[in-house]
């Protein structure tokens, strides 16, 4: 594991036989902010596609998480409540398979799904408390993952279940996780290597003022949080680590095996959240409240590749609070976007637009939303025009 700083100039590498990813909060990639505004003169239009199911009945609110085919051309999802993947065909927005998986025996599959990933081959993981395997698209188990700490070497037995937020690498020789102890922050990112049964836990320093922007609600044994949290995303060969509370975000590199930190100066919101929130609420209601403080700041999302243009994009979103009647008024909307190395390219506020594309794919340059419409699977369909 290489460890990258980069502050202008420096470029250091470390070796992960030097424990250097607990040195991380030193330096960083400052990324290159534009001159021109690619988005200045953004239009949108948006159009609402069904999904043609023919004789089959689906339950189109119970799909959790999706990956793209490898040529791109459909998408798999995981359709928690009956251990099944559908396929659906982005050309022809048609349902073309279902895969059902076992509840018993040598090839059980999760009751429920918690992490889903989509591998070359039409291979699937996935992976909850019980559970974590990969599958191949005959419904069968072809890999054991057993990502409990005390499976794997120098991974603190501590940290419990690794099955939060997995990501398998193309050759399914590693996986990756956001491990958090019950009731605890997120501890790191643990990379796992399969074949050795070893692991490493790299620490992510800048992501640690997420912890300011969360709020906690115990009864009863039982934790209720709301706010923000450090989530993943596996673009081709690379992971995104990133927060709602900070543009900032980690890269980690498959093929090289490094960790990169990158730095933002956006100017049409704030680059960070700001201030003290109660982490810690006496009850529902006032987590409820705490929340809706937090959310009234910027909230960064997921970054979007768009292969046509050879970029990325990204949404964010500010909370505006609530009505007198208690209902929330509409949110502000921005959309970001950058090149293939991360530099800003443009940013615009979005009118108009609810807050239905924080989980968006990119199909021949549109940017889709799952949203069923009817009883029936669909999208909503962004087209830019810049």
């Amino acid at each position: 594991m290489k460890i990258i700083f980069r502050g202008l100039t420096l470029l250091l590498f470390f070796s992960c036989t030097e424990k250097a990813s607990e040195q991380i909060a030193e330096g960083a990639i400052q990324t290159q902010t534009y001159t021109e505004n690619q988005l200045e003169n953004l239009q949108i239009t948006l159009d609402t596609l069904k999904v043609d199911v023919g004789e089959e009945l689906v339950n189109s609110s119970a799909y959790y998480g999706f990956g793209l085919s490898e040529d791109g051309k459909s998408i798999f999802f995981s359709e928690s409540q009956s251990s099944e993947i559908h396929e659906i065909d982005l050309g022809e927005m048609k349902l073309l398979r279902r895969i059902p998986f076992e509840k018993d025996g040598p090839n059980r599959a999760p009751d429920f799904v918690e992490s889903f990933d989509v591998l070359p081959g039409d291979e699937f993981m996935l992976a909850n408390y019980a559970i974590q395997a990969i599958y191949n698209d005959q419904a069968e188990k072809i890999q054991d993952l057993k990502l409990r700490a005390e499976e794997y070497d120098e991974i603190d037995e501590s940290l419990g279940g690794l099955y939060t937020y997995v990501a398998i690498s193309p050759d399914k020789k590693k996986a990756f996780s956001l491990p958090a102890p019950f009731g605890e922050f997120t501890a790191g990112l643990a990379v796992l290597d399969l074949e050795s049964k070893t692991g490493e836990l790299l620490k992510l320093p800048a992501l640690d003022l997420t912890q300011n922007f969360r709020v906690t609600f115990s009864q009863n044994g039982g934790i209720t949080t709301s706010g923000d949290m450090i989530r993943m995303e596996k673009i081709k060969d690379q992971l995104v680590i990133y927060s709602g509370s900070t543009a900032d975000f980690y890269l980690y590199d498959m093929p090289s095996d490094s960790l990169m930190l990158l730095k933002f100066d956006h100017q049409l919101v704030e680059n960070q959240k700001k201030g003290t929130f109660k982490t810690q609420a006496g009850s529902q209601e006032e987590r409820v409240e705490i929340s809706g403080e937090i959310r009234k700041q910027i909230n960064f999302y997921g970054f979007i590749w768009d292969d046509t243009r050879q970029q990325y994009f990204r949404f964010g979103i500010k909370g505006n609070g609530t009505n007198d009647s208690g209902e929330p008024r509409p949110s502000d909307v921005f959309l970001f976007s950058y090149d293939q190395d991360f530099n800003l390219l443009g940013e615009k506020k979005i009118e108009g637009l609810s807050n239905v594309f924080f989980n968006g794919f990119f199909f021949d340059g549109k940017i889709y939303n799952y949203r069923p419409v009817e009883e029936d699977p669909g999208f909503v369909v962004m087209t830019l025009n810049y």
